[in-house]
């Protein structure tokens, strides 16, 4: 009979325990973290799990008990349901509040700008910064141009294997964060139509197409500092691949550095993808954008090119069979043209004399 007693009161300990722990989470489901607390931004990140979310909850102030609050997410069938993306949560809020609130994402439209002359790993950097989309999902879509080939006319040119590089137009945006990439590609494509309707009338160049146009605009939107200039610089390359102006400048060799630039990629010394003091080595990089070694134009662009470069480049100023420039003593980004060899070693002795 004493064992019996004992053991009905061994189980009648034991409910008053199951008892009082679920009164106590049933009163930290229903009781705010903190009464008198402020509002504040809570980010869930793409991919984030139940339990992530649930401790980055606590950090920030908002619940006391992670284990609990994914206890209740899993028993409202939402482990795996909370929406990433932008919310403004209070400690005054119970638990269940929250849950709800995290089903439903706030969406920002972020503002971001590309300027001209960003190669596709510069646009997506500063996509990923403004939290819009990551940068390897960006790079992995605009790497397969072959996919929005059907979509857009303009990119019928575009070979094989070919990437988006030179193709999506620098202009300040609106986006979504987390937005996806293909909608964001999508945009910078269209604006690139748009855009090149403006000029496609105007060709003056023979015998280009889309591609080949947009190769050698980007060209001239890396080697011009002033928009000024861009039709003379359009000009110098058009004449180098004339056939009766090979022998001149070695074969029909365009000799950008700019192309070489891109060839290099990023610099870890300067922290830049477009290394300004190239070495011999560089310049004797084994590349087919290296058009110091290769003649013609190089496979694609090298870089997106603004209106101002796409114009200059339907539009070069070639009349004066300029072949060569020189950057000028005046220091301010201008250019001295030469239609010679000999006239171009002056302007370079120049140069190296105002150094």
């Amino acid at each position: 009979m004493r064992h019996v007693r004992a053991l009905m009161l061994g189980v009648a300990l034991i409910a008053l325990v199951v008892a009082g722990v679920g009164y106590a989470a049933l009163n930290e489901l229903r009781a705010p973290a903190d009464p008198r607390g402020e509002p504040v931004e809570f980010v869930i990140r793409p991919g984030a799990s139940t339990s992530e979310i649930a401790t980055q909850l606590r950090s920030q102030g908002l619940i006391r008990q992670p284990i609990l609050f994914t206890w209740l997410s899993r028993s409202q069938d939402l482990d795996g349901r909370l929406q990433a993306g932008r919310y403004v949560l209070s400690p005054t809020m119970t638990m269940s509040q929250i849950t709800i609130a995290l089903q439903t994402a706030r969406i920002e439209d972020v503002q971001v700008t590309f300027v001209e002359g960003m190669r596709l790993e510069e646009i997506a950097d500063t996509l990923e910064a403004a939290e819009i989309v990551e940068a390897t999902a960006f790079l992995e879509a605009a790497r397969d141009g072959a996919r929005f080939r059907n979509e857009f006319f303009l990119l019928n040119s575009l070979p094989d294997g070919a990437s988006l590089e030179g193709y999506l137009f620098p202009d300040t945006y609106r986006f979504p964060q987390q937005a996806n990439p293909n909608d964001v590609i999508r945009r910078m494509l269209n604006r690139f139509v748009e855009q090149y309707a403006t000029i496609e009338r105007s060709v003056q160049v023979p015998n280009v197409n889309v591609h080949q146009l947009v190769t050698m605009a980007s060209i001239v939107q890396r080697e011009s500092a002033l928009v000024d200039e861009m039709p003379l610089i359009a000009g110098v390359f058009w004449n180098r691949l004339k056939p009766e102006n090979a022998p001149i400048v070695g074969g029909g060799l365009l000799g950008a550095d700019a192309t070489i630039q891109y060839a290099v990629g990023y610099s870890t010394v300067e922290q830049t993808w477009w290394r300004k003091n190239l070495t011999m080595t560089d310049l004797q990089i084994e590349s087919p954008y290296n058009t110091r070694l290769r003649p013609g134009l190089p496979p694609g662009p090298i870089a997106s090119p603004g209106l101002d470069a796409l114009r200059a480049t339907a539009q070069p100023d070639d009349a004066n069979g300029y072949l060569f420039f020189v950057a000028s003593c005046e220091l301010d980004g201008s250019h001295n043209f030469a239609a010679s060899f000999t006239e171009f070693l002056q302007y370079e002795a120049e140069w190296l004399a105002c150094q």
